[in-house]
């Protein structure tokens, strides 16, 4: 009786096991927007084939497949970790035979189940599975984390690929206009109205405009094979997605003042910061784990079966204790490891707080002068198309050099590029603060 009572008090005592210290406290929920701010924020474009890239990219990208499996992987490892906390049943069989000179040969089988389990007296193995949830978890806001840079680099490049294709249209139009030009002052070369030396100068003016195309065209081949890899799909069908493409509409603008006031608190939830939360989870519970090898382990240990030939039944139940004694300070190096290890994680988690902060307040900041920029530009735009159109009139009539028509045609061709390039420039401006916000919708 005593030896039952023995069994069932170790028994209590692992059920309500003293840990070391209490499970971390719970981390912020993924997926939760920022100051009321939409998950699906790139829909704000209004652009089809943009929504249709986007959502190719979530279900084929081959780096997310690959964050699927080191998730997979950290489910598994969690799942071996909790195990442990749990008895393990094995079947058994032995053979014995032995031969002395009076008795002579004897043989004897026994087969049966066995069963260990280790008492998780001091909560080494539960801090164990805290860790391994924290990992898995983790490894799961890393999955989220390049889902948010996932979908930031589809929009970029996709926006890339536009500018490309406007600047390749802006150049063409150039080249037209100025080879019209160029036809007018051959008929005045012939009439005897303008020079030779005009002619050739427009001809070498339109050659070098054309000259700019092929470096639009390329730029916009580059950007194209970059959304097939980011899609992993066959560039035909990248193709029939850009040919329903239209110009992305420029997205109202959430409240800045608020967005800049923003607490670095209030970014737990970006996927990355969240990760390295976790990971400082992690590490306390490993901390935890390594104090506990300090103490006393113990396991149970149970033995039930039948001899063969007599049927006879057999059993035995036992207890081991094992206590470090003499370890030439092998736990206290592993302790003071875990703790360094603990401190790491609590200085990546804080200096990934203050990035996050540092990163959204810059993309705010850039965004407002990228808008001032783009107004500007639209404005000059608008005067260097008049001036080149007062230009062209007065050239026809006689009334201003050719050199006045060709400064107010290159005013206006660079503005144009200029003004193409500013708006683009304005929408991966609005693409980089949702990536510093970290907003993509769950999985």
């Amino acid at each position: 009786m005593k030896r039952i009572a023995w069994v069932v008090g170790c028994l209590v005592l692992s059920i309500g096991g003293c840990a070391i210290s209490p499970a971390p406290p719970a981390s912020p929920a993924e997926g939760v927007a920022i100051q009321g701010l939409p998950l699906r924020w790139w829909e704000g474009f209004q652009d089809p084939a943009l929504d249709r890239l986007v959502t190719l990219a979530l279900d084929n990208n081959l780096d997310l497949k690959s964050a699927i499996q080191r998730i997979r992987e950290q489910r598994a490892l969690r799942r071996q970790s909790s195990s442990a906390l749990f008895p393990i049943l094995r079947g058994t069989g032995s053979a014995e035979a032995s031969h002395n000179a009076s008795d002579g040969a004897d043989q004897s089988y026994l087969y049966g189940v066995d069963l260990t389990w280790e008492i998780d007296l001091f909560g080494r193995l539960r801090a164990q599975t805290r860790a391994a949830e924290a990992n898995m978890q983790a490894t799961a806001a890393d999955y989220q984390a390049l889902r948010v840079s996932l979908v930031a680099d589809v929009i970029s490049t996709y926006l890339r690929y536009r500018l490309a294709r406007e600047e390749e249209t802006i150049a063409q139009q150039a080249a037209d206009n100025q080879q019209q030009t160029a036809n007018i002052t051959r008929i005045r070369f012939k009439g005897g109205t303008a020079s030779g030396f005009d002619v050739e100068r427009l001809e070498a003016q339109v050659n070098i405009t054309r000259a700019t195309i092929p470096a639009a065209r390329e730029q916009a081949e580059s950007s194209r094979y970059g959304l097939a890899y980011l899609l992993n799909r066959d560039q035909t069908e990248i193709d029939s997605i850009l040919a329903q493409a239209v110009t992305p509409k420029q997205p109202l603008m959430p409240d800045v003042t608020a967005l800049m006031a923003l607490p670095a608190t209030s970014l737990r939830n970006r996927p990355d910061v969240y990760a390295t939360e976790l990971r400082l989870q992690a590490s306390t519970a490993e901390l935890d784990a390594a104090k506990a090898l300090r103490y006393p382990q113990l396991t149970l240990g149970a033995l039930v079966g039948f001899e063969q030939g007599s049927g006879t039944p057999a059993w035995s139940i036992s207890g081991q204790v094992f206590q470090p004694l003499v370890n030439f300070g092998q736990i206290r190096a592993a302790i003071e490891a875990s703790d360094a290890r603990q401190q790491q994680a609590w200085l990546t988690y804080q200096a990934a707080l203050l990035q996050a902060l540092r990163e959204v307040r810059s993309a705010l900041a850039s965004y407002g002068q990228g808008m001032e920029r783009q107004q500007l530009l639209a404005l000059a735009t608008h005067s260097a198309a008049n001036a080149r159109a007062l230009a062209r009139r007065q050239y026809e009539a006689g009334t201003v050099s050719l050199i006045e028509v060709l400064d107010a045609e290159r005013v206006y061709f660079d503005a144009r590029l200029d003004q193409v390039q500013a708006t683009t420039d304005v929408l991966l401006k609005w693409t980089e603060i949702f990536r510093t916000l970290g907003l993509s919708p769950p999985a």
